[in-house]
């Protein structure tokens, strides 16, 4: 499996399970079937979409949980565009203070795998 293969299923596996732990966020819905569908069609997208909107800006802050930077960051990028990324960037704002503290973590744990299959999927 390559790894822009193995991105682009965690990238799915994420949005599949936020789905799950937030079911009423039809954002999320429909940005899962997104990327699911971009994934057959040009998976270099979604790696790009994710280095562009997320890697690039929050890498740091995810490394070190720095959840008001990426709320005020999301409140600031999802001002200006929007694109199939942005909805896991809202859920720092709109749902962190109702999630779980494992679900927080398992957060975490997911864009820190998705930063570093980008780094090794685009080097």
């Amino acid at each position: 499996m390559s790894m822009l293969t193995a991105f682009t299923n965690q990238m799915v596996k994420f949005f599949e399970e936020l789905c799950e732990v937030i079911p009423e966020e039809k954002d999320l819905k429909m940005a899962t079937e997104a990327i699911k569908g971009a994934r057959k069609i040009n998976p270099r997208l979604i790696m790009e979409l994710f280095y562009e909107h997320i890697y690039k800006d929050l890498k740091d802050a995810i490394d070190r949980r720095d959840h008001p930077f990426i709320v005020e960051y999301g409140r600031r990028k999802i001002a200006n565009q929007f694109n199939e990324i942005m909805p896991a960037i809202t859920l720092f704002d709109k749902h962190w203070p109702s999630l779980s503290v494992s679900t927080q973590d398992a957060i975490w744990k997911y864009l820190k795998v998705l930063c570093v299959l980008c780094e090794k999927a685009r080097a």
